[in-house]
């Protein structure tokens, strides 16, 4: 759903609601050029696949060249220190927020639908072109989005590659990240990476321990997105967060947050009346998804005297899951509540009718309009409010009000990391630790990035030498 934190040339936007959106923003995917000639170049044991944050690539950005995050910190220097054993492409991808970024005004959510297909025609062609090749992958912000979706696929069995193709994977400020992860996620205390398929490891093996300090929030990306581990991947993927990085670091007591990020994430953000536009459509698809969920699952009773309400989630739960764009609308569910309701009305009109309309009160309205019409109506408006306590016994009322305190309180509950002053003093200098990656030490004065580096280095060497070692 969101990325985050844009490139720094854009302002940080005030307010919650621009938190989300530049959490969002880094992240963004949008439609990768697939179409790319056959080329000369060898095949090298370890390919290395891209995928920049958002403002950093576009459509027809050039596969090959180094730029943004990646290109500086990471595969740039890799293709230095790893020649002849090393290649590596970037997804040309739409890497957009809405327009926000002042990029195309793709919303963050088709962004990233639209680069996992590209990365995944990327990596197909480069399997079909070099059948022995070997992958890693590496994403940045909205572009860690992407590539998580992708090898989650892969880990699943479910991928354009088998597991055994994919040697690394590295996401630098994944909105993906499960709250609490450990550095190697789905496997806490792991200090070192498995060594790629088919090889010894030995230099893999040879790393000094990897490690970073474990932050307690997750990637503000979708619910339904966010990794715990990836299947037959775990081990070979890093998950690089920096503390106070909302892209990444996101309080977990705070679903609202998402709710925010979700919506804005679908939203065309050009100008103030498209923004108003789609803001309201996203809201409105929202509304009615959560409304749907609710009468479902937490309203029981099949009259106003009976009705309950014992909710399996918190409103703001509901709303953060429906929110996603690709939370699938349940006709089904619609239907349930549509009867539910109607029932529950049919039995109070029915209970109006059966207690106004008794023999005995029809022959005193009948009496009184002889009278007058007025005193007719006066009598009628009379027997329709002694109904209401038969309507909705104050019992009913007692229990109603209670279960909608609760239902308040554990909303209040549920977000309590956005009533703590710590949270936002922690958020403070969110875009400094979006970019920090590349320049703060996380262990014996080595960054992400350059541990990164390392890491696929040696992969390299490990793939080298048994594709050498198998030729003998």
């Amino acid at each position: 759903m969101s990325d985050f934190l844009i490139r720094r040339r854009v302002p940080f936007l005030c307010g919650l609601s621009a938190v989300a959106v530049s959490a969002l923003a880094v992240s963004s995917v949008g439609a990768v050029a697939s179409a790319h000639a056959p080329d000369a170049r060898a095949c090298m044991p370890l390919f290395v696949v891209g995928v920049q944050g958002t403002g950093e690539s576009s459509p027809d950005a050039d596969p090959r060249t180094d730029s943004g995050f990646l290109g500086d910190a990471v595969l740039g220097p890799l293709m230095i220190r790893a020649a002849g054993k090393a290649d590596r492409a970037y997804v040309p991808y739409q890497a957009s927020f809405g327009g926000v970024d002042g990029g195309a005004a793709v919303p963050y959510s088709a962004s990233v639908t639209g680069g996992i297909e590209r990365t995944r025609q990327l990596v197909r062609d480069e399997a079909a072109r070099c059948p022995s090749t070997v992958f890693a992958v590496v994403g940045y912000s909205q572009g860690s989005h992407v590539a998580s979706m992708f090898v989650q696929e892969i880990g699943r069995g479910q991928g354009v590659v088998p597991a055994e193709k994919i040697a690394a994977v590295a996401l630098f400020a994944d909105p993906t990240r499960n709250p609490g992860a450990s550095l190697f996620p789905g496997a806490p205390g792991r200090d070192r990476p498995e060594p790629a398929p088919g090889t010894g490891g030995a230099a893999v093996h040879g790393l000094p321990a990897m490690s970073a300090a474990t932050v307690a929030g997750g990637g503000i990306g979708p619910q339904r997105d966010v990794a715990a581990d990836f299947g037959s991947l775990t081990g070979r993927v890093v998950s690089w967060c920096t503390a106070g990085d909302l892209a990444c670091d996101a309080p977990d007591g705070a679903p609202i947050l998402r709710v925010v990020a979700n919506i804005v994430g679908q939203s065309d953000l050009r100008d103030p009346l498209a923004a108003l536009r789609s803001v309201s459509e996203a809201l409105a698809f929202t509304a009615f998804k959560t409304a749907v969920s609710v009468v479902d699952e937490d309203v029981s009773g099949t009259s106003l005297a009976s009705l309950s309400l014992n909710p399996r989630k918190s409103l703001s739960q509901r709303m953060a899951e429906a929110s996603d764009p690709r939370t699938p609308f349940d006709p089904d569910a619609a239907v349930r509540a549509l009867f539910k309701v109607a029932t529950i009305g049919l039995n109070a009109v029915s209970t109006v009718v059966r207690t106004v309309l008794a023999p005995e009160n029809i022959a005193e309205m009948v009496g009184a309009g002889l009278v007058t019409p007025a005193a007719g109506l006066a009598v009628l408006g009379t027997k329709i409010v002694s109904a209401l306590p038969e309507l909705v016994p104050p019992a009913t009322v007692s229990r109603l009000v209670q279960q909608a305190f609760t239902a308040i309180e554990q909303n209040v509950v549920d977000n309590r990391d956005l009533l703590d002053l710590a949270t936002w003093s922690k958020f403070g200098n969110t875009i400094a630790a979006h970019l920090s990656y590349r320049t703060t030490p996380v262990a014996a004065g080595v960054t992400a990035a350059s541990a990164t580096v390392d890491w696929l280095v040696a992969i390299a060497d490990d793939l080298a030498a048994a594709r050498s070692d198998g030729a003998r």
